[in-house]
This record gives C-alpha cells, structure tokens and sequence, in this order.
C-alpha cells in the first residue's frame, strides 16, 4: 500500500498516476490520497514504509514529517521537507523528489529566456524549500527574491540557505522579475491567485505555479491573459512521481505512462 498523506488531499491525482505505472508494471500495489491530521501522519507514514509500502507527503506536514525519519536523503537535509517515503532493511527513509520535479519543469520554461534572470518565489513552506534549494544551482539564475505573508518564515527560509543570491522583499508589488514562481498552496482551490500580475512593475517572462487542479490556476490563467507563458503544477508532479517511484523500486517507471494517465 502507497498513499499521499496531507490535508488536503481529495483533489490530489497522485493516485491516478501511480497506479498507472501499477497495472502497466504489473506491480501487486495500490496508490491511495489519505487525510490525516498532524498528529496521525508522522505515524501512518511510519507503518506504511514498514509494511512494505511508502508514499508521498503533500502540504501542511512536508517539514512536520522529519522526525519520523530514521534516514534523510541529502535534499532533506538541505530543505528540511520531505515529500517521499519508503522503507529500507527496517529503516524509514525520506527524500524531497520535489528538488527533481522542479528543475525538470524549470529547464523547459526557461530554455528561451537567456541568463541573468531574476525569480520572484511566493511561499516559504515545503514546496518553497525545494525551489530555493534548486534555483541556485542554475546558472541562469543571477537574483531569488522571496516573499511570504509571514516575514519570520521567509527570513528564516533565507538564513537557511545563505545564498547571496537569495534574499527576502517586504512586498511583491514594485517588483520586475524575469519569471514568477508560486509555491503557495493559494490557487488551490482556484478560488484566487497568490498575486495580481498586474501589480508587479513590468510584467514577468514566464510563470511557474506549482498548484494544479482540472482546470487552470487562476494565476495561470491571468498570465494567459497578458500572454505570459506560464506552466502548472501537472509536470511538476509527473517529474517528482517519476522520481518517487524510482526511490521505492530502485529503477524508473515507463516514460510516457504517469503523463498519459494525468490526461
């Protein structure tokens, strides 16, 4: 048994793909969305691994899980999230895919853009750890900014990583970023957008919203129209669940399954 574990999670298509590769793999498992509240998770992710399963962890608990972790993958450390687990000779570990699945969708939105680029990142959650974690290692990437409605948690977010390149603004609105990166859980459930685009002081590039659903995110859908390029959160989630699965099982999943099944 596999599950995301989160709340909330009944909009989450993680179960789709997964069990796609499942039945294409002829693979005796099954993928299931869990709701679980904080004080269950650390110990439902825990019985999962260890009876032979694993799994995923989607917000709020991607930093609450860490000390159900007997081993923590060098992302882990780095970000302090986690948003894959399995279990391995009687030990729980955990990895952030999410590292992964972000740069994949990065380099394909930014091929056409050049160097010398700055990022506007909205969040400072899970999603957000990993996203400022990767974009340094870019080398188009020359200014992260940060925001987040809670300044504690985004200069707190900036002292982890260090980076010169990284620091954190008071507000977005003034700004003039080469692309845009939400990694806010606003947009969810497309009631709203995380920012007005239009309140920005020159319109970005590119938009990235690591939020999906069955339809555009609102902030995907203003981009589209002021005809900024913009890209959901559904490659990023095939790219990171590519590279959950290959964590669990020790190789890749079929290329193409997981994408057609998300269709």
């Amino acid at each position: 048994m596999y599950a995301v574990l989160g709340d909330p999670v009944a909009q989450s298509l993680s179960p789709a793909i997964h069990n796609a590769v499942f039945r294409a793999t002829g693979r005796d498992a099954s993928y299931i969305a869990r709701r679980v509240t904080a004080g269950e998770c650390g110990t439902v992710l825990r019985s999962l691994a260890l009876n032979g399963g694993g799994g995923n962890v989607t917000v709020p608990y991607k930093e609450h899980v860490l000390p159900f972790l007997d081993r923590r993958a060098h992302a882990v450390e780095a970000t302090g999230a986690c948003n894959t687990f399995w279990a391995r000779d009687g030990e729980v570990w955990g990895d952030n895919t999410d590292v992964e699945g972000f740069l994949g969708v990065w380099e394909g939105m930014v091929a056409e853009l050049g160097e010398g680029l700055s990022v506007l990142v909205l969040g400072a959650g899970g999603a957000a750890r990993a996203v400022l974690f990767a974009l340094p290692g870019a080398p188009e990437v020359a200014r992260v900014r940060l925001w987040n409605r809670s300044g504690d948690r985004a200069r707190n977010l900036v002292g982890r990583f260090g980076d010169s390149r990284l620091s954190r603004i008071e507000d977005w609105r003034g700004e003039s970023p080469d692309v845009v990166v939400n990694a806010t859980s606003v947009g969810l459930n497309g009631g709203a957008a995380p920012i007005d685009l239009r309140g920005l002081a020159a319109l970005p590039r590119g938009v990235i919203d690591l939020v999906y659903g069955k339809e555009p995110t609102p902030l995907c859908r203003q981009a589209a129209e002021l005809d900024i390029p913009a890209r959901d959160g559904r490659e990023m989630l095939v790219l990171q669940a590519e590279a959950s699965h290959a964590r669990w099982f020790g190789r890749a999943p079929p290329r193409g399954v997981m994408a057609g099944a998300l269709e």
